[in-house]
């Protein structure tokens, strides 16, 4: 059960795109504080912030977060793309002493879609008729592809199903190989997203499929990382430790 704190949190936002402007909406509607919003450029002033959302872009984000964690404020990572450095991010957070919270997706729903799979692979992973297959829809805007959250569900399929080895993530201009599973991306429109993992048999198929109506459930989630984190010591968390 996730406990919320009584006092009010002083938002500050690095970055004031359309998710930056949910997050700030949900937090307000929270009873929580924007301090200070930043865009790029702007001369950095979180003085009087408890925390900082970090919502810019994957370059951005490497570029500047050792800088950021100098200030000695929490800090929420929203940007996506930069899962390959996350061992150097997380020396950085823990040297600089501070509290930290990163996710590839801060939707509860997701998290527990990620679960669901989980299951599902371990499951499939005994039935070698069934070969798997994964694709993503994200609006027009996404910067990043495939997602932070198709790369998550991608090592979830690897960590659980023994037969697949790899992840392919670009068009195919062959066969796919058995060892080998397909997830493809799709940008487009107003879609906010949508995750399919199938698992694909001669006789059946079985999806398994997450619908984001809208991007709300995102900014509950980062307002809710928020409030979770002022109750820590400092560290290096993910939406994992929370939701445990």
């Amino acid at each position: 059960m996730i406990t919320p704190i009584k006092k009010a949190i002083n938002f500050s936002f690095l970055g004031n795109g359309g998710i930056s402007k949910i997050i700030q909406e949900t937090a307000i509607a929270k009873n929580h504080h924007i301090q200070s919003l930043h865009d790029k450029g702007d001369e950095w002033n979180f003085e009087n912030a408890n925390l900082i959302i970090e919502c810019t872009t994957p370059e951005s984000f490497l570029n500047h977060f050792e800088q950021l964690c100098a200030f000695n404020k929490d800090i929420i990572i929203v940007t996506t793309g930069w899962y390959d450095h996350l061992e150097t991010i997380k020396k950085i957070a823990l040297d600089a002493n501070i509290r930290v919270l990163w996710s590839s997706n801060f939707s509860i729903g997701v998290y527990l879609y990620n679960k669901i799979v989980e299951s599902a692979a371990k499951l499939i992973n005994n039935y070698d008729d069934y070969d798997i297959w994964a694709t993503e829809l994200h609006h027009r805007m996404k910067v990043d592809s495939p997602s932070g959250t198709a790369k998550i569900l991608g090592n979830i399929l690897l960590n659980n199903i023994d037969r697949k080895t790899s992840v392919v993530e670009k068009t195919l201009q062959r066969a796919i190989n058995e060892e080998e599973i397909h997830f493809t991306s799709t940008r487009g429109g107003a879609i906010n997203f949508t995750h399919t993992v199938g698992f694909d048999s001669a006789e059946d198929v079985i999806e398994i499929k997450h619908t984001a109506r809208n991007r709300n459930g995102y900014a509950v989630g980062v307002v809710k990382a928020a409030e979770w984190l002022q109750n820590q010591k400092s560290g290096f968390f993910s939406m994992e430790d929370l939701i445990k």
